[in-house]
C-alpha cells in the first residue's frame, strides 16, 4: 500500500506474487474505513426495515379488502331474503291511508294527493325498491306543498268574537248581515301572522277592511286580514307561513280591536273555521 497525498495505492497480489493489481482509492477511505462499513451497512438495514414493512402494509390491506368483500356479501345475502309480498302489503296499506288522508282534504275544500293508481285499477306488478322510493318520495313532496301554501292555523291567536255566515249588524242589532270570515279577538297592535306560503298581492286601505292584507297563495287560496292598525308587508313581496305581516286594530268598519281574517278558493269566499286546525 503506497500514500501519495491525498490518495492511497492498493496492491492486490495473488497466491503466486506473480500478478498484482494497483487501484488508487481516496486515503480518507482507508482511515476511515470502518465509518463507511457501517454506513453503508445502516442503509443496507433500513432497505431491509423498509421491505418488510412494504410487505406488512400489503398484508394489511389484503386483510381490510377481505372484510370488506364479506361485510359486502354478508349484506346483499340479507338484501335478497326480503320479503317482496310483505313489502308490497306495506306499501298498499300506505296507500289505503293516503286515500283515506285525500277524502279527509276534499272535505275540506283542499287539493287531494294524487296517487300513482288514481282513475285505474291496482297494479300487481312488485317494484323496485328504487320506484317505491320515488314513489312515495313525490308523494311527500305534495304533501309537503299542500302543507306550505294551504292557509292553516291561526293568524293570531285569540277567542273568535264572530263566526262566518249570517249575524246581526254588529252596528245597529237591527239587520242581518252576511260575515264573510272570522273576527278574532286582540289587543290594539298584536302581531298577525301570515297562514301559508305566498305573495302579497294587496296592502293599503280597502273600504270596509281599513288597512287590509290580500295574500295570493297556491291551490287557488287567497287570504284577507283587515282592520289593521300597521301593515308590514308591501305589494308583490314573498311570505312564509308565520311571518308577521301586520299589527291588529280598528280601521275600516269596526267597533273595536280585532282581527277580520278571510280564506278565498278559486275567487270564492269559504269557512276559514274550517283551516284553523287538521
Amino acid at each position: 500500500m503506497n500514500r501519495k497525498r491525498n490518495k492511497t495505492t492498493v496492491i492486490f497480489v495473488n497466491k503466486n506474487q506473480n500478478s498484482s493489481k494497483p487501484i488508487q482509492v481516496p486515503t480518507a477511505y482507508v482511515i476511515h474505513w470502518k465509518k463507511y462499513i457501517l454506513g453503508v451497512l445502516g442503509l443496507f438495514l433500513i432497505l431491509i426495515a423498509s421491505i418488510f414493512y412494504l410487505i406488512r402494509s400489503n398484508s394489511s390491506i389484503e386483510i381490510a379488502k377481505g372484510k370488506l368483500e364479506m361485510a359486502l356479501l354478508k349484506s346483499k345475502d340479507k338484501l335478497s331474503v326480503i320479503d317482496t309480498s310483505s313489502l308490497k302489503k306495506h306499501y298498499q296499506s300506505i296507500d289505503k291511508k293516503l286515500l283515506t288522508i285525500n277524502k279527509y282534504l276534499k272535505a275540506r275544500g283542499l287539493k287531494p294527493i294524487l296517487t300513482g293508481n288514481e282513475g285505474g285499477e291496482q297494479s300487481d306488478d312488485i317494484l323496485s325498491a328504487e320506484e317505491i322510493g320515488e314513489f312515495y318520495d313525490n308523494y311527500l313532496s305534495k304533501i309537503a306543498y299542500n302543507v306550505a301554501y294551504t292557509p292553516m292555523g291561526y293568524p293570531h291567536l285569540g277567542t273568535i268574537t264572530s263566526g262566518y255566515g249570517h249575524r246581526e249588524n254588529p252596528f245597529s242589532g237591527e239587520n242581518v248581515e252576511t260575515h264573510k270570515g272570522l273576527d278574532i279577538r286582540a289587543n290594539y297592535g298584536d302581531i298577525v301572522k301570515c297562514t301559508a306560503n305566498g305573495k302579497v298581492v294587496f296592502a293599503g286601505r280597502r273600504g270596509g277592511y281599513g288597512n287590509c292584507i290580500v295574500i295570493k297563495h297556491g291551490n287557488g287560496f287567497e287570504t284577507y286580514y283587515g282592520h289593521l292598525s300597521k301593515i308590514l308587508v308591501k305589494v308583490d313581496e314573498d311570505v312564509i307561513a308565520g311571518n308577521n305581516i301586520g299589527k291588529a286594530g280598528s280601521t275600516g268598519r269596526s267597533t273595536g280591536p280585532h282581527l277580520h281574517y278571510e280564506v278565498h278558493k278559486n275567487g270564492k269566499v269559504i269557512n276559514p273555521r274550517s283551516f284553523l286546525t287538521l
